[in-house]
């Protein structure tokens, strides 16, 4: 790429701090495309998922507790950044004959709409909702789908108050950590939208950030296999993907930070066991992290009295332990970086990835999160469980001395590539490494078995009909 050929491109790298090397890796990527993980087997109970029993639990709890009492600083980091657009897909025609049906009988159940429209569509013959309530869904000046997710309702009361997950995430939070600080990732057009729904809810330590501009990414046409590029002459950058918002945890900086989803909310009545499970997951992070720092100082003081000790821990985050930890500063470096608990539900049919041993790029064997589309085709379908509910991030230096630098644990090899529609044509789109999947490949990662009762994502608006959402 020749800036003197494009002018404008010159200044619209600098902003992002890229280089032109930049470029000429990501046109790289987006020509070769992502890479199978090299997944050796599905995580199960027992195999790389742990289930914890009351003992366990209570120690983790425990542990939480004590954590809170020294003055921890907990955080829960929150990425609510995307659009909702993909949400309401389904509602486009032609529809699918259960939607169809679905809204046909239920229609004015969405927890949205206004009483008004909840009585318009009531009247309607059911032949007419479905396409009176798609009208008002994806209406591009009024409608639903123009917003980020965390801005739709969710959930409405008896009386018809509605809460969207924005303010959902603030009431769970609170319950379980009080004032203890927030953190959203928001998309800059609806910040200060955002910033005022979270101003309301009294919440007194919440802070929002959004996707830097160095982590866009460049897009290429199918047509042409150059740079998609506006009318106008300059680039297309685009945002990329969650990975991305890997630099925003980086600046976080809390002794401990919680990553759950914006769409990953219930109902009060569901509230109690999901922060008694959270509470568990944050606490055996506590613990481990405890372990780990106990096994640093051991092997500082003791140096090879404790190898074995060591490597005996270390198996349960790298199958090949043994082979990477073989003397005191292998040990040290095995040890000395952030930690990550995971819960895990079983999967009951949903779509995306889930738990695999994996052969990472520095050689561990180790416990990762794989989208499907990283799979060889010989181990899609094989996981037994689904994608992290949550995510208890242990992200304080072992030493005590300041914070890991998050992108030193990154595998930036494993980048998504994707195909969209861009203007009516054909393009190749590049996302940065996920941020549980390369972004965090690095990490030592502990799986926990939660209750599938935990797990309630709404990945599309019929998801809000599911009784789970009316109650």
């Amino acid at each position: 790429m020749n800036s003197d050929e494009y002018p404008g491109d010159a200044d619209a790298l600098k902003s992002r701090g890229w280089t032109h090397d930049s470029i000429l890796e990501q046109e790289a990527q987006l020509r070769s495309g992502c890479q199978p993980v090299t997944a050796i087997s599905a995580c199960g109970l027992g195999h790389g998922i742990f289930p914890l029993d009351s003992h366990d639990r209570s120690l983790a709890q425990e542990a939480l507790k004590q954590s809170i009492h020294r003055g921890a600083r907990w955080i829960r980091f929150v990425p609510a950044s995307g659009a909702a657009s993909r949400m309401f897909a389904g509602v486009l025609e032609p529809r699918d004959a259960g939607i169809e049906m679905q809204l046909q009988s239920s229609a004015e159940d969405f927890p949205f709409w206004s009483p008004g429209q909840k009585r318009e569509l009531a009247a309607l013959p059911a032949s007419q909702r479905p396409a009176q309530a798609a009208r008002w869904m994806l209406d591009a000046h009024a409608g639903w789908s123009r917003l980020p997710k965390g801005l739709i309702p969710f959930h409405q009361r008896a009386d018809g108050v509605s809460f969207n997950s924005f303010q959902e995430h603030v009431k769970e939070w609170s319950i379980l950590m009080g004032d203890s600080a927030m953190h959203f990732t928001v998309s800059e057009d609806f910040r200060e939208s955002i910033t005022s729904v979270l101003a309301a809810t009294g919440h007194p330590n919440i802070e929002t950030s959004v996707q830097h501009q160095s982590t866009d990414t460049v897009a290429l046409s199918e047509d042409t296999d150059e740079l998609v590029r506006h009318e106008s002459g300059g680039l297309l950058f685009r945002p990329g993907g969650h990975g991305a918002l890997l630099q925003n945890l980086d600046a976080v900086q809390g002794d401990f930070i919680c990553i759950r989803n914006i769409d990953n909310v219930v109902q009060d009545s569901r509230m109690e066991i999901r922060n008694t499970e959270q509470e568990v997951l944050m606490g055996e992070c506590v613990r481990l992290t405890e372990e780990r720092n106990r096994l640093i100082f051991a092997l500082q003081t003791d140096g090879e009295k404790v190898l074995e000790k060591v490597v005996q821990w270390l198996l349960n985050f790298d199958k090949k332990a043994r082979e990477h930890a073989t003397d005191v500063n292998a040990c040290l470096h095995a040890l000395d970086r952030p930690i990550r608990v995971a819960g895990m539900v079983q999967n009951a049919g949903e779509p995306g990835g889930g738990p695999f041993w994996v052969k990472q790029s520095n050689g561990w064997v180790s416990p990762g999160i794989v989208e499907s589309a990283e799979l060889p085709e010989g181990m899609k379908g094989k996981g037994t469980h689904f994608n992290p509910v949550d995510i208890i991030c242990s992200v304080k230096r072992a030493d005590g001395e300041g914070f890991y630098a998050l992108n030193d644990f990154a595998d930036r090899r494993m980048f998504f590539t994707a195909r969209k529609m861009w203007q009516g044509k054909a393009i190749r789109i590049l996302e940065r490494p996920g941020l549980w999947n390369g972004a965090m490949a690095h990490w030592l990662t502990r799986f926990v078995e939660v209750p599938n009762s935990t797990f309630a994502p709404v990945k599309t608006v019929m998801d809000l009909l599911k009784p789970e959402r009316q109650s």
